[in-house]
């Protein structure tokens, strides 16, 4: 044993012991260890002593903390990280398996389908990194490691440490990265000070090159020919090395290696969605052609009786199937309700066995701080726990239950016991008929996975989940729109979708005015249930479909006055389970402490009242409070006084009307509203009582979060398109107060920043540096113009998005997420916690803005939602 091993030992002797070395690299060395506070094995990686002194402990640290950050499926996290001795070593998770290194030197080139599966991984997991501010830098096969058939990118933050504060040369001469030069794109080669995320996009392309054709496409030179080589030489087609691969696959990849930055994919979501169409059976490849076989002709026979018999059959059998397919179905009822839970707090989004004897659930109860799943068989019997995190969503023909959790969608028994991962990162899915196949959602698309890991797209769409496979499985319906209604009961509209299975153009099956959600098949697969409030309160109803899956009639009232949160359908249509939920969220608030935060327990409530409201706002002069809220059955806005008395409605019409925001003179409001699924932006006047006034001429389908200029002479508003919230890419429109009116929008959309909604001045709002994570100050008349930063990189977690608010004094700007309220002066800082959401049974919804300040006191929502399960016999959908 060196002298060296046995220093490290001793100096990590109080935190972990040192059983064996792993491995050894370029950079660090990998020991085996035990973690002695938490019983478990770790690998723990030991940066070389020459590099440690180069770097200093503040920059490794400083690195680490924000790879730290970071988590996804295809991540290998870090654990722990510190200075020992005069060792920098980080901890992450022991893993068994192999690294993809190991994988290509013991099979040289991969199966096209594995080499797809693996690059879409590792492409998922840089995108959520870069999506964070971070670059890899070093993607290569030593630090792609394998765990069943899945691949774990590892040492994100460290490659960036090591060269800014060892230099481009030592890495490359001196062997501290070994093999690196291989996966350098030009401008790494070239030492350019600019690098960003787009040098791993080209590692991605050198990676797939090798997975494909067993070699990198410069291989076989010195460390300084190969640097070259990537800035000078155009690399071999892979189609040229390895025949048969598809010319989409080629160009795919060839792009990935484009010598400049700007001619490659710009993001790693873009490779992603690039990428899907290719996940198909042949794996990327190209299919082989095949000619036509003749049939065999059968002797003809001239017996007139026998082709008048056929004739005779054939339109009997015709005539069947029209009166079949086109008979009016029955419409389902139901019968006998019995509650099933009676537990505090909540009990949701039940999915009840095939056989309709049991029913699996999320439930949420006093003194959890996560969901859990369980399944109870009758009323009378106990729960069984299936996990201990996660939300139902499918049962499978062999009573498999298909659960989201924080780590994907994963299959466990119906008696509880270790999950199985079935798509990694995805939180939406449903089993297919048979069992053998999976319909899940990926940022905004609907792809189906089989067994062996093939998958194939069917359709994109904003936001999609909910997805319910027809039992005949043809068809599967979705929803679109509002994917947050699953966790919080979010009341904006959404709509049914229905899409072939095989492959097909998708189908619109509702309008998307009101929330339509939890479609359930009948056994027949021509009907639909589904749960909305288009009615006034939330029911089920039931949709009729011809042959061609296009909807017959409007859809028929089931139940009235249920209050149906989610429901499911047993497998043979007799048996239904469904939630009763009651979520109202009132207005609470707090001093703003001077120090530190508070949490929502300690909080005051300023409405008592039984409603569901979102957005608030308080007028400038600090004595009205104006809200959205429900308790006129459709989302309307309405004022009361800050100090308590009647509550006046402002907006009246069957459109629901979202985040209000006042005017500085306190005599207007802005809000949007939402039409067959379109948000439009109007102004009103602060009393009500007149007609409101659009905002733009409707061209962008998107308008949400309308807020004044702090002189009223502009209004900013948010869009977002390509998928949900958190997917989509997002652009802002200030439209200015002119003479006669308001003008014509205008785009604001400088590269890589997002404009919020937060006025600083009339010209001047705060905006989201995305690469960088950094709070800035956007001028709206010049948008292309030098930014202000007003913080350092924050996490993504913590960054403002369209929901950042100003004091009233102009002062400060707050902003929400799921943890808290942020505060930081307007002039530039560091951000303050001031507010912790820390009650898991009364959350806040934080994407709808729904915090205001006025006289040094927080205004925001918070939730109170109770739900229980519920059971009953269905009549009028048996086959």
């Amino acid at each position: 044993m060196t002298e060296a091993r046995v220093t490290l030992i001793a100096a990590l002797a109080d935190r972990y012991t040192i059983e064996r070395e792993l491995g050894q690299g370029g950079m660090a060395t990998v020991y085996l260890a035990e973690d002695l506070k938490h019983h478990r094995k770790v690998a723990v990686k030991v940066l070389r002593p020459d590099l440690a002194a180069t770097m200093g402990a503040e920059r490794f640290e400083r690195e680490i903390q924000v790879a730290a950050r970071l988590t996804h499926p295809h991540i290998l996290g870090v654990l722990d990280s510190g200075e020992a001795d005069g060792f920098f070593y980080y901890v992450m998770p022991y893993v068994e398996g192999e690294t993809l290194r190991d994988r290509l030197t013991r099979s040289g080139e991969l199966p096209v389908a594995d080499a797809l599966r693996l690059l879409s991984e590792v492409t998922e997991a840089l995108a959520v990194a870069h999506k964070g501010g971070v670059v890899h830098r070093d993607i290569k096969p030593e630090n792609i490691l394998l765990s069943g058939r899945h691949a774990l990118v590892m040492d994100f933050g460290v490659a960036k440490a090591v060269t800014e504060s060892s230099g481009r040369q030592q890495i490359t001469t001196a062997g501290i990265a070994l093999g690196t030069p291989a996966y350098m794109a030009p401008e790494q080669a070239t030492a350019d000070p600019q690098l960003d995320h787009r040098v791993d996009i080209y590692a991605l392309g050198v990676l797939a090159y090798e997975m494909l054709t067993g070699y990198p496409p410069f291989h076989g030179l010195t460390p300084q020919a190969t640097l070259a080589a990537h800035v000078t030489q155009q690399p071999m087609p892979v189609a040229a090395r390895r025949p048969g691969i598809s010319p989409a696959l080629d160009a795919i990849i060839m792009r990935c290696l484009a010598k400049r930055p700007a001619d490659r994919f710009q993001t790693a979501d873009e490779l992603v969605a690039a990428l899907e169409p290719l996940a198909t059976p042949s794996g990327g490849m190209t299919p082989t052609h095949t000619a036509p076989v003749r049939a065999v002709a059968a002797p003809r026979t001239k017996s007139w009786t026998r082709m008048a018999l056929g004739a005779v059959v054939l339109v009997a059998a015709c005539v069947a199937a029209f009166i079949y397919w086109n008979r009016v179905p029955a419409t389902a009822s139901l019968l006998d309700p019995s509650q099933l839970t009676r537990s505090a707090g909540v009990q949701e989004a039940p999915v009840i066995t095939r056989d309709g004897k049991g029913v699996a659930y999320r439930t949420l109860i006093p003194g959890d701080t996560a969901p859990r799943v369980e399944l109870r068989r009758g009323s009378d019997g106990s729960a069984v726990p299936l996990a201990l995190i996660g939300s139902p969503r499918s049962w499978s023909p062999d009573d498999r239950l298909l659960i989201a959790t924080p780590r994907g969608l994963e299959s466990v028994p119906a008696l509880g016991g270790v999950g199985t991962m079935v798509v990694a990162g995805a939180r939406h899915g449903t089993w297919s008929p048979d069992g053998q196949r999976v319909a899940y959602v990926h940022d905004d698309s609907i792809l189906v996975r089989t067994a062996d890991g093939r998958q194939a797209s069917l359709a994109v769409t904003r936001e999609p989940h909910s997805l319910a496979w027809s039992p005949d499985g043809r068809w599967i319906v979705y929803v679109s729109g509002n994917s947050r209604t699953l966790d919080d009961w979010n009341i904006a509209p959404s709509s049914l979708w229905l899409v072939p299975a095989a492959g097909g153009t998708a189908t619109q099956l509702t309008p998307g005015d009101a929330p339509d959600l939890s479609p359930a098949w009948a056994p027949d697969s021509r009907r639909l249930l589904f749960a909305s409030n288009r009615s006034g309160t939330r029911d089920i109803y039931q949709l009729n479909l011809d042959s061609r899956g296009q909807p017959r009639g409007e859809p028929i009232r089931v139940t009235t006055g249920l209050n149906v949160s989610r429901f499911t359908l047993s497998a043979d249509g007799t048996q239904v389970a469904y939630s009763v939920a009651t979520n109202l969220s009132n207005v609470w608030r707090v001093a703003i402490p001077a120090t530190g935060a508070l949490s929502t327990r300690a909080a005051e409530i300023v409405t008592t009242d039984r409603e569901s409201l979102e957005s608030i706002w308080i007028s400038p002069d600090g004595q009205w409070l104006y809200f959205d809220s429900d308790r006129a059955g459709v989302q309307q806005i309405f004022r009361r006084p800050l100090a308590g008395g009647d509550v006046q409605q402002i907006t009246h019409g069957s459109a629901p009307a979202f985040s209000v925001a006042v005017s500085p003179d306190g005599t207007q409001i802005a809000f949007h509203t939402i039409s067959n699924g379109e948000r439009r932006s109007f102004v009103a006047s602060s009393q009500g009582g007149d007609q409101p006034v659009q905002l733009s001429d409707g061209t962008d389908p998107d308008e949400r979060n309308p807020t004044w200029s702090r002189d009223a002479s502009r209004m900013i508003w948010q869009s977002y398109k390509g998928g949900t919230i958190a997917g989509a890419v997002p652009t802002a429109h200030v439209v200015k107060r002119e003479s006669r009116g308001w003008g014509a929008a205008r785009l604001i959309n400088p590269p890589g920043v997002f404009a919020g909604s937060a006025w600083i001045d009339s010209i001047s709002v705060v905006g989201l540096d995305s690469a960088s994570h950094r709070v800035v100050v956007l001028n709206v008349e010049n948008p292309s113009g030098p930014l202000r930063y007003l913080t350092g990189s924050l996490p993504v977690n913590e960054t403002p998005l369209s929901n950042a608010v100003i004091s009233m004094d102009g002062r400060t700007v707050f902003w929400q997420n799921r943890s808290g309220i942020r505060m930081l002066p307007v002039t530039g800082g560091t951000p303050r916690q001031v507010v912790r959401f820390d009650d898991p049974l009364h959350p806040h919804s934080f994407v709808a803005r729904s915090v205001a300040e006025s006289a040094g006191r927080l205004y925001f929502t918070l939730q109170e939602p109770e739900s229980t399960i519920w059971v009953a016999r269905v009549k009028g959908l048996e086959r």
